[in-house]
Parts: structure tokens; C-alpha cells; sequence
């Protein structure tokens, strides 16, 4: 499969963040945003997040977005891809006091699922450094923003299974507190047990090719001293960790038995103590938990291992390196890790950078350079 590269031509704001009025032609590969703190830089890269995945990757809350005292905003870019020429819009409005989003897609309106994986995006902010020791739950969205962006029926399963798990956790509550009847679990438990099968089975398929991948890049940021493998934390009853390597092993009769041994605990508790959502991704250097046992240094390389590799995924998922989105990294790497990295993203992906400090970028000749004071962009 021959690989092209995504590429954005402009990026348009309106009413976004500190933005007023922005429209941004993109020239290079290699684009870094450089100047003081709380001046813009970020906002640009959040846009284009924005624009890929219909979210924001720093707040859950879309009215955060809006410049203060707006009642509507835009955001949209333009970019090729080896479909051709593409645009996406989203627009935010209130609309007799309530809160509506359009998404357009080549000018027509289309629904989240549609848009989703059109302009495939990876974001590595400051929090991914945390992917190694940080929470189940950061390493579980990594994993599930990389598979849904090349496969859109994961993406639908992660919708329907986020539903059920909703609607199975509040007839709990009620079973708990109002003494409803255990029988009316039931046709949630077999929704539950189908799409919870499925994921986990989409997740190990796709577990197998990010661990050679992950594998291979953090071999090239250590020399080969290292050898780093992944695995899938699957929690069971009574607090055991399973590691299914097989698809077999973690099919629907794992998840019946398992509801069914745990039911009257998950009505006590209220909410449902096993599946897709409790899952972890499990991060071994040299056979030791690198979350436990590793340095700074190596979990920091393990972090940038796993983002390198989320790129290479998409690319050889479909053929196309996706845009990468560095937001404020640069000043957390050491000098090594930052050669590592640009070494890695030079000549083979659209790339936009945000840094204080320009001096840290090394110059390339794709490299195009924009200073963002107070909301003003100026192309140096």
C-alpha cells in the first residue's frame, strides 16, 4: 500500500478561544507556533483537533470554546488527502436558548459518525506524558481514539456500548434503591455482553499490530537496550487481572459468567464493575512494569514510544500518514528524546508545533514559522 500525507491548506476560526476573525493558509510540513504563554498557540491546534474529531482534547465542555460574550463560533480547515481536496466546518449556536452543532463535510451536513476519521489526527500534549503512570482511563481513551479513527464501526460500537453501560448502570441504582426487580437486567446484560465482546475483541486484534509497532520505535529511541512490550489488562471478578492474548478468551461467555457471578454487587454498588470500560493497556520493559519500576526517562520514552506509534498505526491502517499535533512538548523532552521525535515526523507528516521558544525547533527546510501575540498571528 503507497503512502501519501495528509495535509492542511487553511485553517479558518471564528469567534474560537481568543480568535475573533482568523483565517490561516498553512505553507509546510513543519509549522511551529512560537511566543509567550496564554497568547493563541495552543487555540490553533485545538482548532484543528476540533475539526478532526467534533471534540476538544482539553475540556468536555463545547461552550468553553467560545470567545467570552460569543453566541456562536466556526471552526473548519481545508486539506488533501489521497481522496482529493476536502473541507470540514463545525459550526456551535444557541437557537431559542439552547445549544446546536453542525458539522459539514465537504459542504454537506453529516452526523458525528460520519465525520469522524475524515482528517485523521494525532494529538501529543504535555498529558501524554502520562500515558505511562497516569490513570487506566487516559490509556484507554489512547487506544480507543486509535482504532475508532481507522475503523468506524469501533466507533459505533464505543457509542452503543457507552449507552448501555448508562442505562445498565441507572436500572442498578434503581434495583438498589427502589427495590425493582433483578429480572429487568436481563435484556441489558445480553447488549452488554454483545458489545463488550466485540470491543475487547476489536482491541486485541488492533493491540497486536500497535505492539510490534510501539515495540520497534522504542527499540530506535533506546539503541535496542530496551525491549518494550504491551499488553491487555483485563479485569475479571474478586480484583484478578486477566492478560487474553486469544480473541476466544474474552468472548461473550467470559462476560456472562462474569456478569452473573457479580450481579448482586454491581447492585449494591450501583454501577457495573467489569468490561471495556475498566480495561487498562499494561506497559513491560524487559519483562518489569514500566508504570512501577521504570525512570522518568524511560516511561517519558515509553510515552513517546506509544504516540509515535498511534501515528504509524494510522498510517498502515490506511495508507496515509495522518496531521500530528505537538502541543508544548518540546520543553519536556531532553535534547535526545526532541532529536528522537523530529527525526521521526521529518519529510513524512504534516506537523504543527507550539513551543515558546523557537530555538528548540532544529531547521529544516519544510519548516514555516508563525509568532501569536494576544490573539494576532504573524508569519515570521
Amino acid at each position: 500500500m503507497s503512502t501519501s500525507k495528509m495535509k492542511i491548506k487553511n485553517i479558518y476560526a471564528v469567534n474560537f478561544r481568543n480568535y475573533s476573525s482568523c483565517k490561516l493558509e498553512i505553507p509546510s510540513m513543519i509549522n511551529v507556533f512560537f511566543g509567550q504563554n496564554a497568547q493563541g498557540k495552543t487555540n490553533i491546534l485545538e482548532a484543528v483537533f476540533y475539526s478532526s474529531f467534533g471534540m476538544s482534547h482539553r475540556t468536555s465542555s463545547e461552550e468553553d470554546l467560545l470567545k467570552l460574550g460569543a453566541k456562536e463560533m466556526a471552526v473548519g480547515v481545508d486539506y488533501e488527502s489521497c481522496s482529493g481536496s476536502h473541507n470540514i466546518k463545525i459550526k456551535k449556536y444557541q437557537q431559542q436558548e439552547r445549544w446546536k452543532k453542525e458539522i459539514l463535510l465537504d459542504n454537506v451536513k453529516v452526523r458525528p459518525k460520519e465525520h469522524y476519521g475524515s482528517l485523521n489526527t494525532v494529538m501529543f500534549s504535555p498529558e501524554d506524558l502520562q500515558l505511562v503512570k497516569g490513570e487506566p482511563a487516559l490509556r484507554r481513551r489512547f487506544f480507543d481514539m486509535q482504532i475508532a479513527q481507522t475503523d468506524p464501526i469501533y466507533y459505533d460500537l464505543l457509542v452503543k456500548y457507552n449507552r448501555v453501560l448508562l442505562q445498565r448502570n441507572r436500572l442498578l441504582k434503581d434495583i438498589r434503591d427502589n427495590g425493582g426487580r433483578d429480572a429487568l437486567l436481563l435484556p441489558w446484560n445480553e447488549e452488554f455482553i454483545s458489545l463488550a465482546a466485540a470491543i475487547t475483541k476489536k482491541r486485541l486484534a488492533a493491540l497486536a499490530r500497535l505492539q510490534n509497532i510501539a515495540g520497534e520505535i522504542y527499540g530506535s529511541i533506546t539503541s535496542n537496550k530496551e525491549r518494550l512490550v504491551v499488553r491487555y489488562e483485563q479485569k475479571a471478578n474478586n480484583s484478578t487481572m486477566l492478560y487474553p492474548e486469544q480473541i476466544e478468551d474474552a468472548g461473550e461467555e467470559f462476560y456472562r459468567k462474569s456478569l452473573e457471578e457479580r450481579q448482586r454487587i454491581d447492585i449494591l454498588r450501583g454501577n457495573t464493575g467489569i468490561g471495556p470500560h475498566r480495561d487498562d493497556l499494561q506497559l513491560l520493559l524487559n519483562g518489569m512494569s514500566l508504570k512501577s519500576f521504570g525512570s522518568q526517562g524511560q516511561q517519558r520514552s515509553g510515552a513517546l514510544a506509544l504516540k509515535l506509534s498511534q501515528l504509524e498505526y494510522v498510517r498502515r491502517e490506511i495508507g496515509e500518514c495522518p496531521i500530528l499535533l505537538l502541543d508544548d512538548v518540546m520543553s519536556e523532552l531532553d535534547n535526545n528524546r526532541r532529536a528522537q521525535l523530529l527525526r521521526f515526523i521529518d519529510g513524512r507528516v504534516q506537523t504543527f508545533i507550539t513551543v515558546n521558544d523557537k530555538e528548540l525547533i532544529p531547521e529544516f527546510d519544510s519548516n514555516a514559522y508563525f509568532e501569536i501575540c494576544s490573539g494576532v498571528i504573524h508569519q515570521d
